[in-house]
C-alpha cells in the first residue's frame, strides 16, 4: 500500500491530518491533541475566518468565496497553511496537526510535497449527526468558545460567562441547515476525491470522531 511517510528533514512534520465533512469532529479532535500532546493545530477554516475581517483584496476574495460555501483557491490555501505551519515549527513545535486540510486533490499533491505526515484520520459520521451539530452550535459572546445548545456548559473557566442566560449566546451566520447543505455538497465534490486517494495510503484510518468513544485512543495507538 502507498504511504506518504518520508524522512525528508526539510518537510513540515505533521502528526495527524484530520479529514472529513464539516462538523464531523475534526476541530474538537485537533483541540484534544493540542491539549494532551501539545500538537498545535493549523486550520484553513480558522485562518480564513481571521483573514476575512481584514481590509484587503485577498480578504475580499475570501469573503466572496465563502459566502456561498465555496473553497478558497488552492494557491492561497496552500500558501497560508504552509506559512502558519512553518511559523509554528520555527517557534519550537515538534509536530502539528492539520484540521480540514487538504480539501482538494491539488492541495493533497502540495501536502505530499511539503509535509511529512504520520497519520491521516478520516472522520466518518452520519450527515444527520453533523447537521444536528451545526444548527445547535453557539458561541459565548464573552469568551467566544463554541458549545452546543443541546448541552450548554460553562465555557470559560477563568470567569463567569453566564452561559445559562441565552442572551449571552451567539449563532454564527453560517451555522444554518441551508449553509451546511451547501458546504456538504462542496465537500462531496472537492474533498471526497482526496479521501479516495488517501484511503489507499498505509497511514490512513477511518473513524467516527463523534460517536466512537475509543476513537482518540485508537489514534494514540497509531501515532
Amino acid at each position: 500500500m502507498k504511504s506518504t511517510k518520508t524522512s525528508c528533514k526539510n518537510k513540515i512534520p505533521v502528526a495527524i491530518v484530520f479529514l472529513g465533512p464539516p462538523a464531523s469532529g475534526k476541530g474538537t479532535a485537533a483541540a484534544y491533541f493540542h491539549k494532551e500532546f501539545n500538537y498545535q493545530s493549523v486550520s484553513p477554516g480558522a485562518i480564513f475566518k481571521k483573514l476575512r475581517e481584514e481590509d484587503s483584496e485577498t480578504a475580499q476574495l475570501v469573503r466572496e468565496t465563502v459566502k456561498d460555501g465555496g473553497l478558497c483557491p488552492d494557491w492561497l490555501t496552500d500558501k497560508l497553511v504552509l506559512e502558519e505551519a512553518t511559523k509554528l515549527i520555527k517557534n519550537g513545535a515538534k509536530s502539528i496537526t492539520l484540521d480540514g486540510y487538504p480539501r482538494t486533490v491539488e492541495q493533497l499533491d502540495f501536502l505530499i510535497e511539503n509535509y511529512d505526515v504520520k497519520l491521516f484520520v478520516h472522520s466518518n459520521t452520519h450527515w444527520m449527526t453533523m447537521k444536528k451539530m451545526v444548527v445547535n452550535r453557539r458561541n459565548c459572546k464573552q469568551c467566544k468558545t463554541l458549545f452546543s445548545a443541546l448541552e450548554p456548559i460553562k465555557c470559560c473557566s477563568k470567569k463567569e460567562c453566564g452561559i445559562d442566560d441565552q442572551s449571552n449566546w451567539e449563532i454564527r451566520w453560517d451555522d444554518t441547515a441551508e449553509f451546511f447543505g451547501k458546504r456538504y455538497n462542496v465537500y462531496k465534490k472537492e474533498t471526497l476525491p482526496v479521501i479516495d486517494k488517501v484511503k489507499n495510503f498505509s497511514n490512513y484510518v477511518k473513524l467516527d470522531l463523534i460517536k466512537d468513544n475509543l476513537a482518540y485512543s485508537k489514534i494514540i495507538e497509531l501515532i
